[in-house]
C-alpha cells in the first residue's frame, strides 16, 4: 500500500470502530462478542497499518524531492487543511443524501451531542452545534488531527451581537448545566451610632432567581438548490439564517407580555404597571419610578418602531423646538429600538439586572420529506434557553400615546 491507501485504510478502519461504540451507546448496551472481536481486530489493524505508515513516511524523508514536488506536496496538504474546516452545508447534505458522514463535522457534532449531554437536556437531532465559549480543539480521531477553534461552529458571538437586550446590558450566561439560582443581594443595612454602641449586623440579605432551561424551537427552510452550494457565502448566509431565527424568537417572547409557563419565559411586560407618556413630564416620571428604587446602573430604553417614531416627533414643551427623542437618546439615555417590543411600547432601566441562561449545544432536526413537494428541506431548531429579571424595580414600562 501507498501512503494514499494506509490513510483510507486507517480512516474507515476508525469509522467502523466509531460505528460499534455509537450503536452500543444508543441502545444503551455492552458490547456482543462478536462486535469485541470485531473492535480488537480493528485496532489492531489500525496500529499495523499507522506503524507502515510512520515507516514510509520515514523513507521518503530521506530521499531527496525536486523543489516543483515539493511545492506541489505542499499545494494538496493546504488542500487538506481546508477539509479541517466544518460545513453545516456540507453535514446536512450528507444527511439528506444518506451518506456517510465527513469526518471533521462528525467530530464536531460528536463535540455538540456531549455537551448536550453535560448540560442535562435532551436532543434527537441529527446535528449538534457546540456553542462552548471556551472550545478546546475538537480532535478528527480518524486523522489523529484537530479542527482548529476558529473552524468551528460558532454561533454564541454572532447571537449576542444580534440581540438588543445584550447591547441593553442583559447578562448572558453560557455553558449552563441543570438549573441554576442566581443570587440577588438586597440593600445592605448601614447604621449610625453611638461611639461605643455595638455595630448592628451590617450583612445584606441574598435572595436567588432561579433559571431553569426551556426549549426554544423554530424552522428554516432551504432550497435543494441552495443545499449544492459550496461556497464559503452560502455557508455564511445559513448560519446567519439560523441565528436570526433563534434570537427573533428569544427575544420577541422575553421583550413580550405572554405569561411564563414551564416551558417558556415570562414576556417582561406581563404583570407590568404601564405608563401612558404623551408628554415630556411623563417620561420623567418613568424615569423617577427607577431612580426611586436605588437603581443605579447604566440606563438604557428599548423602544418598538412605533413608540420611537412617535417620540421623535413628541416637542419638549410648548416653549422649545426641542424633541423628547433626539437622536439615539432620550433625556440622556440611550435608545434602543427593536420590532420585538409590543407596538407603541417601551421599556426603561438597568438591563444588567435581567439574567439570560443558555443550555448545551444548538440541536438541528434535518427534515428533507415536509416540503419535499416545495423543494426544500427543513431544518428544524430546538435550543434551551431562560430569561427572568433579577429585580422587578429595576425596570419601569410605558406605552407612547397622542393627546
Amino acid at each position: 500500500m501507498n501512503s494514499v491507501e494506509l490513510k483510507d485504510f486507517i480512516h474507515n478502519a476508525v469509522i467502523e470502530c466509531r460505528n460499534i461504540v455509537e450503536g452500543c451507546k444508543k441502545d444503551l448496551r455492552e458490547m456482543t462478542d462478536e462486535e469485541k472481536t470485531r473492535f480488537n481486530e480493528l485496532k489492531e489493524e489500525i496500529e499495523t497499518k499507522k506503524n507502515e505508515l510512520k515507516a514510509l513516511e520515514d523513507e521518503l524523508n530521506k530521499i531527496e524531492i525536486p523543489n516543483e514536488e515539493i511545492e506541489e506536496e505542499k499545494n494538496i496538504n493546504n488542500k487538506e487543511m481546508e477539509k479541517k474546516s466544518f460545513s453545516l452545508l456540507r453535514a446536512v447534505r450528507s444527511i439528506v443524501n444518506n451518506q456517510t458522514m465527513d469526518s471533521v463535522d462528525a467530530a464536531v457534532i460528536n463535540a455538540g451531542a456531549e455537551e448536550m449531554r453535560k448540560a442535562g437536556v435532551s436532543f434527537a437531532g441529527q446535528i449538534q452545534l457546540p456553542t462552548m465559549e471556551n472550545r478546546a480543539a475538537i480532535t478528527v480521531a480518524a486523522e489523529g488531527t484537530d479542527v482548529v477553534a476558529t473552524d468551528i461552529f460558532n454561533i454564541l458571538e454572532p447571537l449576542r451581537a444580534k440581540l438588543v437586550l445584550v447591547d441593553a446590558g442583559a447578562k448572558f450566561m453560557s455553558g449552563l448545566v441543570g438549573n441554576v439560582k442566581v443570587p440577588v443581594m438586597s440593600k445592605s443595612n448601614v447604621t449610625w451610632e453611638g461611639e461605643t454602641a455595638a455595630a448592628k449586623d451590617g450583612a445584606g440579605a441574598f435572595t436567588n432567581v432561579e433559571l431553569t432551561p426551556k426549549r426554544l424551537t423554530a424552522y428554516i427552510d432551504i432550497s435543494k438548490q441552495f443545499l449544492v452550494q459550496d461556497s464559503v457565502s452560502a455557508e455564511a448566509m445559513i448560519r446567519q439564517d439560523l441565528i436570526n431565527a433563534i434570537a427573533a424568537k428569544l427575544e420577541a417572547t422575553v421583550l413580550g407580555d405572554a405569561a411564563g409557563s414551564a416551558t417558556q419565559p415570562a414576556g417582561m411586560f406581563y404583570g407590568a404597571d404601564t405608563e401612558t407618556i404623551t408628554n415630556f413630564l411623563n417620561i420623567t416620571n418613568l424615569e423617577a419610578t427607577v431612580e426611586e428604587a436605588d437603581v443605579y446602573g447604566e440606563m438604557k430604553y428599548i423602544v418598538s418602531p412605533t413608540a420611537k417614531a412617535a417620540l421623535r416627533n413628541m416637542p419638549k414643551s410648548a416653549k422649545t423646538n426641542q424633541l423628547v427623542m433626539e437622536g439615539h437618546e432620550i433625556d440622556g439615555a440611550t435608545v434602543l429600538s427593536t420590532t420585538n417590543v409590543p407596538a407603541n411600547k417601551l421599556i426603561f432601566g438597568d438591563f444588567s439586572n435581567l439574567a439570560i441562561g443558555s443550555w448545551g449545544a444548538i440541536d438541528l432536526t434535518v427534515d428533507p420529506y415536509s416540503q419535499a413537494t416545495n423543494g426544500c428541506v427543513r431544518l428544524v431548531i430546538n435550543a434551551y434557553f431562560d430569561a427572568k429579571k433579577l429585580r422587578d424595580v429595576a425596570f419601569a414600562y410605558g406605552v407612547v400615546s397622542a393627546e
